[in-house]
C-alpha cells in the first residue's frame, strides 16, 4: 500500500514565498540599473545618429540647416524636419512639414524621457503662449497634434541662418556642443514662461531677409531687448540655449556679456516633471547629461558642470574654452 506524499505546510509555504520576495528585492534594483543602462545607450546612440545626420545636410547643402526656414525644400521647415532625409525618414519629409509635424520619431526620443506620454503633444490656439497670442505658427493648419523630441538644438550653432561646420565653428568642432538631451514636456509652478513642450516639427520664419546668424537686430526681429507677442519666443521650439532677456547674465562667473537671448545657465539634473523650466535643459537623471559635438561624439556631462563652462561648451565661436576637465 502507497504512503501519500507529505506536502508543504502553510509555514513551510510562507517560508518559501519570504525568500523568493527576498530575491526578488535583491534583484530588483540590479534589474533596474541595468534597464537604466540600456536607455542611456539607446539615447547616445539616437544622439550619434542625429550628428550622421547633420553632418550628411552639411555636406550635401554646404552648412548645417537654420533653426526654421528654407532649407532642404521649397517649404520652410524646422531643423528636425530638415534632417528626416539623414534619419532615414525620406517619405515622412516627403510629406511637407504640416503634415509631418505630428509623426512619432523614434531616433528623436530618448526612452528615459519620462515626460514623453504617447509621443505626442495638442497645440491649439488655447495652449500657453508667453505674452498671450497663439502659439501655433500660421503655416500649421492640418490638424492640432505635433511629435515630441527628447533632444534639443543647439541655438547658437543652427541659429536663423545655419552654420557651416567647416571653418565657422572656431573654437573647435569636438569642443561645441551641438544637441543636449532636453525634457519632452516641462512645466513649472511660478515663473514665465510656465509651461512647454519640444514639438520637432515647430518653428516661425524671422522676417525679411537673414544677413546674420540670430535674430537681434531691428530689421530682423528686434533690438538687442526682451521679445514680445511673438512665436519667436515660444517654448514650443526644439532648442537649447535660447532665453527670452537682454541683460547682462547672473551668472556664476563674472563676465560682462549680455543674454541676447543666449542662456547662460547650465541644465537641471533629474528635476520633477512639476517643477522644470522649458528654457533649460534637463538631464533624465540626477547624475548626467548626454550632449552630441560637433565632430559627431557624445560625452557625458555631470551635474557638476558650471554655468560658466555649459555656456562655454554652447558657443561655437566667442574664444572661450571650458576649463573644466569633464568638458571636452
Amino acid at each position: 500500500m502507497k504512503r501519500a506524499s507529505k506536502g508543504f505546510t502553510l509555514i513551510e509555504l510562507l517560508v518559501v514565498i519570504a525568500i523568493i520576495a527576498v530575491l526578488i528585492g535583491l534583484l530588483l534594483p540590479a534589474v533596474q540599473k541595468v534597464r537604466q543602462a540600456a536607455y542611456g545607450l539607446q539615447s547616445k546612440n539616437n544622439l550619434k545618429q542625429i550628428g550622421l545626420a547633420i553632418h550628411g545636410a552639411n555636406d550635401t547643402f554646404g552648412k548645417a540647416p537654420p533653426m526654421f526656414g528654407k532649407y532642404a525644400s521649397q517649404s520652410a521647415g524646422s531643423i528636425w524636419y530638415s534632417l528626416l532625409p539623414h534619419l532615414e525618414q525620406d517619405s515622412l519629409f516627403k510629406q511637407g512639414p504640416d503634415l509631418a509635424k505630428g509623426a512619432v520619431v523614434k531616433s528623436l526620443q530618448a526612452p528615459s524621457d519620462i515626460t514623453l506620454g504617447a509621443g505626442t503633444f495638442e497645440l491649439t490656439g488655447a495652449s500657453y503662449n508667453t505674452f498671450g497670442s497663439t502659439p501655433v505658427p500660421a503655416w500649421a493648419t492640418t490638424g492640432t497634434t505635433w511629435g515630441l523630441t527628447s533632444y534639443a538644438a543647439n541655438w547658437l550653432v543652427f541659429g536663423d541662418m545655419g552654420m557651416s561646420l567647416t571653418g565657422s565653428m572656431t573654437d573647435g568642432l569636438s569642443k561645441t556642443m551641438m544637441v543636449s538631451e532636453h525634457y519632452a514636456v516641462c512645466q513649472r509652478p511660478t515663473g514665465t514662461p510656465a509651461s512647454g513642450a519640444l514639438l520637432w516639427g515647430y518653428g516661425w520664419q524671422v522676417p525679411n531677409a537673414m544677413t546674420h546668424q540670430w535674430a537681434r537686430q531691428p530689421a530682423q526681429l528686434a533690438a538687442p531687448t526682451t521679445v514680445t507677442d511673438s512665436q519667436y519666443n515660444s517654448p514650443y521650439w526644439a532648442r537649447s540655449i535660447f532665453v527670452n532677456k537682454s541683460a547682462p547674465a547672473p551668472t556664476d562667473w563674472t563676465g560682462t556679456k549680455p543674454w541676447e537671448f543666449r542662456c547662460h545657465k547650465k541644465p537641471q539634473f533629474g528635476p520633477p516633471v512639476t517643477n522644470c523650466h522649458p528654457y533649460l535643459e534637463q538631464g533624465y537623471n540626477s547624475n548626467a547629461i548626454n550632449i552630441l559635438l560637433g565632430d559627431g561624439s557624445v560625452v557625458s556631462l555631470t551635474s557638476g558642470i558650471s554655468d560658466k563652462n555649459w555656456y562655454y561648451i554652447a558657443s561655437p565661436n566667442e574664444g572661450d574654452l571650458s576649463d573644466d576637465p569633464q568638458a571636452p
